[in-house]
């Protein structure tokens, strides 16, 4: 059987799952989880303008440093390796959030890992560094509001705040005179933000993670919840038309198959506390953090399969 047609015909399996749980489709409550994301290369970066590295950092006689770093993502170490494709970020949702009668519920979320690297070296009068970007310390809580729109999914908003460590080393040179520094960020909502009910794991059994950037997995993921942030409803009713995508998923990306990546964009908001159902169209760039996630194939109807298939919206490097 030709991949395409493989991979369609494992996604049409996957929907059908998905779709065919009442149970499951009549859940009020969003059982507690993680979401788990996928960078995209060089729409991830972070400005130095309004808040300058200072003088001396680099060396004794560095300039401040007021440049943008352009990120990609640094696949996370995980046990059983591979086991999550090349996942760098994952969001906790703390609490079962419980739908009530106007079909909405909340949920405390918290980053619990974050993996980036530059895309290229810094320029600074000390010369060349390349960037990396973990978690450091105690990681703020906000809100993620959910709404269901119907009885297979719905929409949510999820600004989100996390405090970085910032490692810049040494491009070929001293590796002694590698830097630190710790900065908080806050991004507002993703635009386009869905999600499904889902009743088929993304993973099993125990699977651990690096939290801290150190490269070795040390905290276990919850069980697998019945939410899957980044596919619409519509997917598996069959009627969803698809949104093509400009921007591919860039080498590294790896989505199990029959999966398709899908995207969502944070950025920092120019309120600094702004409205929860705010989206990130026209929020100020100099923070973004765009992120892929892998989702059932879109379902279109009349291609192949039951509701009918077709390839990605984008392309993906090959599957795992």
């Amino acid at each position: 059987m030709r991949k395409p047609v493989l991979h369609a015909a494992i996604a049409a399996a996957l929907i059908l799952a998905l779709a065919a749980s009442p149970a499951l489709a009549g859940d009020k409550v969003i059982h507690k989880g993680v979401d788990i994301w996928m960078t995209v290369a060089g729409f991830a970066k972070t400005s130095f303008e309004k808040e300058p590295i200072p003088a001396g950092f680099f060396c004794a006689d560095s300039q401040p440093f007021t440049g943008t770093v352009v990120f990609e993502g640094g696949p996370l170490a995980i046990e059983p390796a591979g086991s999550l494709g090349s996942v760098d970020t994952v969001v906790n949702r703390l609490d079962d959030a419980v739908f009530n009668d106007k079909g909405e519920a909340t949920t405390r979320i918290q980053l619990m890992a974050l993996s980036l690297v530059s895309t290229k070296p810094i320029e600074t009068s000390c010369g060349k560094y390349d960037v990396a970007v973990s978690l450091v310390g105690e990681q703020p809580t906000t809100t993620m509001r959910i709404v269901r729109n119907d009885a297979f999914g719905g929409t949510y908003t999820a600004p989100l705040a996390l405090n970085v460590k910032a490692e810049f080393t040494p491009v070929g040179g001293n590796q002694g005179a590698r830097r630190e520094l710790t900065r908080r960020i806050d991004f507002g909502p993703a635009n386009h933000s869905v999600w499904a009910y889902i009743n088929m794991p993304r993973y099993k059994g125990a699977v651990r993670i690096d939290t801290n950037g150190d490269g070795r997995p040390d905290a276990a993921l919850p069980p697998a919840s019945n939410f899957l942030a980044g596919v619409a409803p519509a997917v598996l009713k069959g009627d969803y038309k698809p949104r093509l995508m400009k921007t591919q998923a860039g080498p590294g990306i790896t989505c199990p198959p029959g999966q398709c990546p899908y995207r969502a964009c944070h950025c920092a908001a120019v309120d600094t506390n702004p409205p929860w159902n705010q989206s990130s169209t026209g929020c100020a760039e100099d923070h973004l953090h765009c992120i892929w996630t892998c989702a059932p194939a879109e379902a279109v109807g009349g291609a192949v399969g039951p509701g009918g298939l077709t390839a990605c919206a984008v392309e993906v490097s090959s599957s795992f």
